[in-house]
Parts: C-alpha cells; structure tokens; sequence
C-alpha cells in the first residue's frame, strides 16, 4: 500500500504527460484541419493590373461575396504572358486573361477553360506622343506594346495594317510589360505611341497625348473575364462555383451600382474621382451582363484568334455551364 502510494506522484506525471501529448496532437491534428481547409477554400487568382477589367474581382472581394461563399482570394500582380504561363503550371487557379488562355487550351491542349467573360468589347486605345497626328506619322517610330500575341498586340498589328503600315517594316514594335509601364514610356518620350487600357488611356488623354485609334470596333477579341484550371473545376468543384457566382455578382454589381463602384475603383486605380468617373462611363457599356457570350459569338471569337471556326474548338475552350445556371 505504502509502496502504491509512492508510485502516485509517478503516476500523476505520466498521466499529466500523456494527457498534455493527447492535447497537443489534437491541437496539432486541428490546427492541420484547419489549414487544410484554408487551403482547399483558396483561390490563387492573376491579374496583369488594376483596371476595369479586373473590377468585379475587386469589387466581389470588398462586398464580402467571396466571404459568403467560404473562399479567400490571392491575388497575384503579374505580367498577362506570365500569369497564363503560372496558370498551366497550376501556380495559380484563375486568370483575368482569355485570349492566350484561348490560344493555349485550342492550339496546345491545356487543361484550361474560359468560364465567365466579362466584356464583348474591348477597352485599349492607341495613344501618341502630342505632335503625332495620324497614322502616317508612325512610320519609323517606336510603338510600345505588352506581350508578343497578347490581345492587344494582335489588334494594334490588325489596326496598323488597315492604315497601311507594316509593323516589321514601316515601324518598331516593342514589349515592355503592362498598361502601367507602357503610359510611363509614353510620359518619358522613350516610345512615340502605345496602346493602353484604362486608366492610363484616360491619364494620357487628359494629359493631352493624341488618340489614334479605339480598338473597340475589333470584333472578336476578349480582353476580360474568368479563365480556370480544369483541376480546379473538377476537384474543387463547389469553390468553384462559388468563386464564378461571387465574381458574377460583382460584374454585375459594377454594371448597375454607379455609385457604389466608383468608390472601389478609386481605391485599387488610385485617380481622382474625375478620372474615376470618365473611366466607368467609358467602359461601363463594353460589359455584359449575363457572365457568358453566344456561340455565334464565341466563333467569331475563334475566327478573330484562329481565322477560323468549329464546334470542337469552342468545346476545348468555353465552360459557360455555371454562370448560365445563374439566376439575375
């Protein structure tokens, strides 16, 4: 009996000991659950810069949409050829992009899908030094482009060609990165021309540089939307409905709440609210509202991107099943 009871305080600290491991596994076991769960609710998503194309991301992410559906948003700053590039390696899940993702799922068969687009009609305007008037004052200039075979580069060289110029001939073509680089370029007088997207085009307007052309008439090309993982749609596939209706409700909140948008575009673009407000009226009416496009449209899509069109082609690149099931 005197023996037991000098064993109690052993045994009271191996008990202590084992209850304290216990807990901490189940600690450690909760915490892993937790991360786990972070992990899989994450959402890694690209956009080349601020702009109107990136805003219902935005603006889905400061209304909370993204919160009620249980996901976290990262995004991620980088160059438009760049962000794809990390798509297809799975570095991130979701791009604003949609012309090379297009490319890339057609022509290369990446496991990639356009799921949601955002505008029929893109945003990028041809801005020159002051004293350049027209297009034949291009030739031997330097216009400053983003990515070789962006949509951008693929509508000047288009737009250049309609007013005659050959782009390896009559002038010099370089690619200096984003809207945001190119603009600044254009400032120093280090390119004679570039072709920006808000809110650059609207600063350099302001600023008095010439606009030559609007590529808005270029029917075809898609300059913003949803782009996503295959992996994503079929391993994750609540998060990722969850992330296209969030995205959804913030397209069309950007559509129809003037003056809640205003506000958040002045947050992330970091202008005025003059200039705000000149950019949302000058893009507002380029975005539709129902997050998908016709298939009429996705060929003349094809058409733009491949001169030519087939069902097979829209099959291997549009995903249009979740934003079509949801309801206004």
């Amino acid at each position: 009996m005197l023996k037991g009871e000098k064993m109690k305080p052993r045994l009271l600290k191996v008990c202590l000991e084992i209850g304290c491991l216990a807990l901490t596994l189940t600690l450690i076991s909760g915490l892993s659950s937790v991360a786990a769960q972070e992990t899989k609710s994450l959402i890694r998503l690209h956009i080349p810069g601020y702009s109107p194309n990136s805003l219902p991301f935005q603006i889905a992410e400061d209304k909370g949409y993204y919160k009620e559906e249980g996901i976290t948003v990262q995004t991620v700053r980088m160059k438009t050829g760049a962000g794809v590039q990390a798509m297809l390696a799975e570095n991130v899940d979701v791009s604003q992009i949609l012309g090379l993702t297009l490319r890339a799922a057609i022509s290369r068969g990446a496991p990639v899908k356009i799921v949601m687009v955002f505008n029929d009609r893109v945003l990028y305007r041809l801005m020159a030094q002051k004293g350049i008037k027209g297009f034949p004052e291009l030739k031997g200039k330097i216009v400053a482009s983003t990515s070789p075979g962006a949509s951008n580069d693929v509508l000047l060289k288009r737009v250049l060609a309609k007013h005659g110029l050959n782009p390896g001939k009559d002038l010099t073509v370089i690619y200096i990165g984003e809207s945001v680089t190119l603009y600044q370029a254009l400032t120093r007088e280090s390119v004679d021309a570039a072709v920006l997207n808000p809110p650059y085009n609207v600063l350099a307007k302001e600023a008095g540089f010439s606009e030559l052309a609007e590529f808005a008439n270029e029917i075809g090309a898609l300059q913003g939307g949803v782009s996503m993982t295959e992996k994503l749609l079929k391993e994750r596939p609540q998060v990722a409905r969850g992330f296209i209706r969030a995205t959804w409700r913030g397209l069309r909140f950007f559509q129809n709440d003037r003056e809640g948008t205003i506000p958040i575009l002045l947050k992330y673009m970091k202008v005025d609210r003059e200039t705000g407000e000149k950019i949302y009226d000058g893009s507002v009416d380029s975005f539709i509202d129902t997050g998908f496009i016709s298939e009429d449209f996705q060929k003349k899509v094809l058409e733009f991107e491949f001169d030519k069109a087939d069902k097979g082609m829209a099959q291997k690149a549009f995903d249009f099943s979740i934003v079509r099931s949801l309801k206004k």
